[in-house]
C-alpha cells in the first residue's frame, strides 16, 4: 500500500514539474505576445515621426528593421505554440499516469473499507451470539 502512495506522490511531483514547464512556456507566449505588440506602436510612432520630420530617408532602414523583428517574433511564437503543444500533451500522459495510480490506490482503499466492514461484523455477530448464549443460559 505504500508503494502506491509512493507511485502517486512521484506522479503527482511529475505532473506538477510539467504543469509548471507549460506555464513558463505560457508566460513565454505572452511576453512575445506583448514585445509584438510594443513593436507595432512603436512603428505607428516612428511611421507619424517620418511624415513629419525632414530624417523620414532613415525609416526605411527601420522598417527593414522592424520587418525582421515582427519576423523573429512571428517565428519566436510559432515555436513557442509548437512546443506548449508538446508540454500540454506532456502534462495530459502524466495527468493519465498519475490517475492510474490514484484509481488503483482508490480500489484498494475500499477493498480495505469491506475488509474492515466484514471483521466488524463479524464481531458484531460473535458479540449478539454471545449475548444471546447468556440470556438462553441464565433463562
Amino acid at each position: 500500500m505504500k508503494t502506491l502512495e509512493s507511485l502517486i506522490r512521484l506522479y503527482k511531483w511529475r505532473l506538477e514539474e510539467k504543469r509548471r514547464a507549460l506555464a513558463a512556456l505560457q508566460g513565454l507566449r505572452a511576453d512575445l505576445a506583448r514585445q509584438a505588440t510594443e513593436l507595432e506602436a512603436e512603428l505607428g510612432r516612428e511611421q507619424q515621426t517620418a511624415k513629419t520630420m525632414e530624417t523620414g530617408w532613415t525609416y526605411s532602414g527601420y522598417a527593414k528593421a522592424v520587418i525582421q523583428r515582427r519576423e523573429n517574433l512571428r517565428r519566436s511564437m510559432a515555436e513557442v505554440e509548437r512546443r506548449m503543444e508538446l508540454a500540454r500533451d506532456e502534462v495530459n500522459a502524466a495527468w493519465r499516469e498519475m490517475r492510474k495510480y490514484e484509481i488503483a490506490e482508490e480500489r484498494n482503499q475500499v477493498r480495505r473499507n469491506a475488509e474492515a466492514a466484514r471483521v466488524e461484523t463479524l464481531e458484531m455477530d460473535e458479540i449478539a451470539l454471545t449475548q444471546n448464549r447468556l440470556k438462553r443460559s441464565q433463562g
